[in-house]
């Protein structure tokens, strides 16, 4: 039995096609795993948290990735400069969570007040009576930036400040000064503001879950193409034998 295995008819291109999709699917699958791996530790330093004291800010700010969403108590002054952060929905209702600058011995703490919901009404922000706030008790919290999102608000000085996402970045713009790298998230003590934070969004399970999907696809990937090839080596036998 002769194979015909000339350059003129190997699928060169649908072996590159394959060969990346396959490698993008398996890539796809590791990052889920990775993705789990750190909800796992995630939510292990949350069950600390919750069985832990509450800590200082300044002992939080010595190591922030180990103290995130430790409970935290701070002293300063809160500034009346509001920050309005766009597009959070709860229970089905659009509106904002609101960001004020907290002027604690470590420098501006960027604290939550919570959500609060929006008038309706496009481009118009809702009132709310500031509280007083000399001690704030809240979890720490680490804002991840989403890139894809393109901050378009640049009136800075100007308050109240709508923002699409909270970017610590451009909201020290805003400020003209230079604010701590992580949130505070308040408690939810006698508040008109609503305070339900959750601080993992995905479970574990579900990345783990994306993970057998990817790798599932790309076996399915590979056994599709080699039963291709082998049919067609099969066909190029046959033909090769008539002749």
């Amino acid at each position: 039995m002769i194979i015909n295995t000339s350059p003129k008819q190997f699928p060169y291109l649908a072996t590159v096609v394959a060969f990346v999709a396959i490698v993008i699917m398996v890539g796809l699958g590791f990052w889920q795993l990775d993705r789990k791996a750190d909800k796992d530790i995630r939510l292990a330093n949350i069950e600390m948290a919750n069985d832990s004291a509450h800590i200082d800010l300044a002992q939080a700010l010595g190591n922030i990735q180990s103290y995130q969403d430790f409970t935290v108590v701070a002293s300063g002054r809160a500034q009346n400069k509001y920050f309005y952060i766009d597009n959070k929905l709860l229970g089905g209702r659009a509106g904002f969570h609101v960001l004020v600058p907290f002027e604690a011995d470590q420098g501006t703490l960027m604290i939550n007040l919570g959500w609060i919901p929006g008038t309706g009404m496009r481009g118009s922000l809702p009132e709310f009576i500031m509280p007083r706030l000399t001690t704030v008790e809240g979890v720490v919290h680490i804002p991840l930036k989403n890139t894809f999102i393109k901050e378009t608000n640049i009136a800075y000085g100007k308050f109240p400040v709508l923002l699409q996402q909270v970017d610590l970045q451009e909201i020290s713009l805003h400020l003209g000064t230079s604010v701590l790298p992580v949130t505070l998230r308040l408690l939810p003590h006698g508040t008109d503001f609503v305070r339900q934070w959750q601080a993992v969004i995905m479970s574990p399970q579900k990345h783990l879950g994306y993970a057998v999907q990817w790798f599932g696809l790309a076996i399915a990937a590979l056994t599709v193409y080699l039963l291709s090839m082998l049919k067609r080596m099969q066909g190029s036998s046959s033909r090769a034998e008539n002749e």
